[in-house]
């Protein structure tokens, strides 16, 4: 009987900007390995290709680019657009020299990336008319009615909860029993994704969880993840050793909830990597809660090789704090801080993520906020809001937004500013990331140690 084989591809992106921030295709890195374990052949295309020769030590990277011109619905954005990842062209003559595959799998990620995703399907289609495309991810996930109108040359767009459908339609297509279907929430017995596929491993992700106990109304997570999903400690520490038998040295958490039950899961596995008999590199892209941050799990962050740490902050308004969530105020945030410097973080290596263009914000929040971080010796880095569908703040305020973002998912990339107004424009978000930029400059100067300077605003 011939082995069936599956071609995985990682679609190239359109947008005004985009660097290779820890990403990596997860979800279908692990489709990958499934359909392996089922006795699959495995290929794998991944459009993102970036600068090698730039890369930094810590493992990101910049894509390769090309400035290109801009469709019709962003004609006038006076910024540049650019293709990030391999050109059309380039992925033509990557599928012709491969064999006809039965399945091809195309994730899509972010929402208004999809039209790479769509010209992948459509040059898949064309270069492989009898294959099987089936489409799966985030676009597909949260905008389900555009992603069936956009992406016609797909035979199968799937949810991330819908892998039963995707097993089913894999054993229809291909005539096989598949013996291993495992959920994707089965965090414990999913085989590690395959990783090996790539020439060079420059860094592995790795799961240890899903879902978030917060629901906070910006994002979607409570929505793709409604149920808090663990997996044990053991299981996290045999990948990690697994992948450092094959030169893996950076580990990156994509956790959303990392810290939650602290005692019973962040604790032991912090512990256990610290007991490794070799050095990791640990990132955390996805920011973790300051609220779960005691002395213990300070220094345990630092023993288990975590280089920098990532923390969530949003706002330093206490309503704003309240109403998106709640999952820290100030004084919280500050004793993290104060944990993490004792156990010998420095300000060069504490990140702090701020909200900028919520919807109604005023821009003197965010630019009070990046002063306060400054003071207490970490480093803000200024996130521009997403208008994400299926989330609170999505809901409510979509009317309010100065583009369709409702009818063309193109229109909610944040490098638009969906909800710049006269209290906050995209001249006033300008100034901020100078400013921001500035101060950090010159508080390089100054003591490398976070200090604990307490805003008046966390005890008010």
């Amino acid at each position: 009987m011939k082995t069936p084989k599956a071609l995985l591809i990682n679609p190239h992106i359109y947008d005004f900007a985009a660097y290779s921030f820890w990403a990596s295709p997860i979800g279908l890195l692990y489709l990958g390995s499934i359909l392996r374990e089922n006795g699959f052949e495995i290929e794998l295309i991944d459009c993102m290709e970036v600068k090698e020769e730039k890369r930094k030590e810590d493992g990101r990277a910049p894509f390769i680019k090309e400035k290109i011109t801009k469709p019709i619905a962003l004609k006038g954005i006076k910024k540049h657009f650019r293709r990030y990842g391999i050109s059309p062209e380039e992925l033509r003559k990557k599928l012709s020299g491969i064999d006809e595959p039965e399945l091809i799998l195309v994730t899509s990620i972010m929402t208004y990336w999809y039209p790479g995703t769509k010209e992948v399907v459509e040059i898949a289609r064309e270069v492989f008319p009898k294959s099987k495309i089936i489409v799966g991810g985030i676009y597909p996930t949260l905008c389900g009615d555009l992603a069936r109108e956009t992406l016609k040359d797909a035979d199968l767009i799937v949810k991330s909860n819908e892998t039963e459908k995707f097993y089913r339609f894999v054993e229809d297509t291909c005539s096989v029993s598949l013996s291993f279907k495992p959920l994707m929430d089965d965090l414990n017995i999913l085989p590690y994704p395959c990783y090996d596929l790539y020439d060079r491993i420059a860094f592995v992700p790795l799961l240890t969880s899903l879902g978030c106990v917060f629901a906070c109304t910006y994002c979607a997570t409570p929505y793709m993840h409604p149920r808090i999903i663990r997996r044990s400690a053991s299981s996290v520490i045999d990948e990690v050793c697994f992948w450092h038998g094959r030169n893996v040295e950076k580990f990156v958490l994509y956790d959303d909830s990392f810290l939650y039950k602290r005692e019973l899961y962040a604790k032991p596995l912090l512990k256990g990597l610290g007991e490794l008999p070799f050095r990791l590199d640990i990132y955390n892209p996805n920011a973790i809660n300051a609220a779960f941050i005691d002395e213990e799990l300070a220094a345990l962050l630092a023993n288990a090789g975590f280089r920098e740490v990532r923390i969530g902050l949003e706002s330093i308004n206490p309503a704003v704090q309240k109403d998106t969530g709640g999952k820290v105020d100030l004084r919280g945030f500050e004793r993290a801080l104060t944990a993490l410097k004792k156990a010998g973080f420095t300000k060069e290596n504490v990140h702090v993520y701020i909200l900028a263009g919520l919807p109604f914000q005023k821009w003197e929040e965010v630019k009070e906020a990046v002063d306060y971080i400054f003071g207490l010796g970490a480093k803000p880095y200024i996130a521009e809001y997403t208008p994400i569908p299926h989330t609170p703040m999505f809901e409510q305020f979509h009317s309010y937004a100065r583009y369709p973002i409702t009818i063309d998912a193109l229109y909610q990339n944040n490098a638009l500013f969906p909800f710049a107004w006269e209290g906050f424009t995209e001249e006033r978000l300008a100034f901020l990331k100078r400013y921001a930029r500035d101060q950090g400059k010159r508080t390089v100067k100054s003591s490398e140690t976070l200090n604990t300077r307490h805003c008046p605003l966390a005890h008010s």
